[in-house]
């Protein structure tokens, strides 16, 4: 089978590596002729991995030639912002494909979730959900990672373990749920990293961590129909890598609002950080079904400009031991 995949950004081109030893031909499409012209000149990429020499079965191709190729397999390794406008005008035809998401976020107003918006704005309305614990330069360099697969078709679990060779996989058939674990581990990641900023020893960040993810579980327990979901590569894998480890770009990014690096309001900035693009959806998506979510509110408070972190959450600890 042939594989597309779209972006190529740090994660893109990871996969590209990864999936490139079990398959004929990857197709990775990039918005920019420079990077298209590094893959297939060079075999870099110049911009994410300029030291990593990219497998000779990677083909570099621009978004506009999607047409050009006939690839089996379409995975999207695109920022969450990117997903509708890269979907609706380049990418819309998906007929007989399997389509995969890797991409992180909810749509705000929508609150969609990057599968559904592909399915909305392409052919294909049956899309794979694919999410864990991994950073992208360690897949492309080899090493054994974690994901979890939601799809409802058990027909396709042999077909994503042959794809993702290096992957230990679980799957679920709540491909929602998956995307939105995705979602909820960056705002949690954002929240530790400013709780962190303030309280700094091992008690207190396990403690945090610890409520971090109760709250994540009771979300999930009444969105998904996924009992298993909770011990998953998705929920507790990823949510205890984004939180905990300072290469983690929402962790990092609490860390830096916490010590004043970064200035808030943060909600519109142009740097990519899914968790706080998409803090507000998941704040609004639990309203809507009455799950109280005081941490996500205490990180979006801070978000929207709130700058004393240490009584915020002195306020956070108060009403949770009440």
């Amino acid at each position: 089978m042939d594989v597309a995949i779209v972006g190529a950004g740090s994660m893109g081109t990871a996969l590209a590596q990864c999936v490139s030893h079990n398959v004929p031909n990857v197709f990775l499409f990039a918005r920019r002729e420079e990077i298209v012209s590094s893959i297939n000149t060079d075999r870099i990429n110049i911009d994410y991995f300029p030291s990593l020499r990219l497998n000779e079965n990677i083909c570099g191709c621009c978004f506009n030639d999607f047409y050009k190729v006939d690839p089996d397999i379409v995975i999207f390794a695109i920022p969450s912002g990117a997903v509708r406008d890269t979907v609706e005008n380049y990418f819309s035809d998906l007929s007989g494909k399997v389509v995969i998401s890797v991409a992180k976020g909810i749509e705000y107003p929508s609150l969609m979730t990057m599968t559904e918006i592909i399915s909305k704005y392409s052919t294909c309305k049956d899309i794979l959900s694919f999410s864990g614990p991994n950073f992208a330069d360690e897949i492309a360099y080899g090493h054994i990672a974690g994901a979890t697969v939601g799809t409802a078709d058990t027909s396709l679990r042999a077909t994503m373990s042959d794809l993702f060779g290096r992957f230990i996989l679980d799957f679920s058939d709540d491909v929602k749920a998956v995307e939105l674990c995705g979602v909820l581990k960056n705002v949690y990641a954002i929240g530790t990293g400013m709780w962190d900023s303030v309280y700094s020893n091992y008690n207190e960040h396990y403690t945090f961590l610890n409520m971090c993810y109760k709250e994540m579980c009771s979300f999930l327990n009444v969105i998904s129909h996924d009992k298993d979901i909770f011990t998953k590569f998705c929920c507790f894998g990823d949510f205890n890598l984004t939180a905990n480890v300072d290469k983690s770009r929402n962790r990092t990014l609490g860390l830096m609002i916490g010590k004043k690096i970064v200035k808030t309001p943060y909600l519109d900035s142009n740097v990519t950080f899914e968790g706080s693009k998409s803090v507000k959806g998941i704040i609004e998506l639990a309203d809507k079904c009455n799950i109280d979510m005081p941490i996500a509110k205490f990180v979006y408070d801070i978000l929207s400009g709130n700058d004393n972190i240490r009584k915020t959450a002195d306020f956070l600890i108060k009403s949770y031991k009440i």
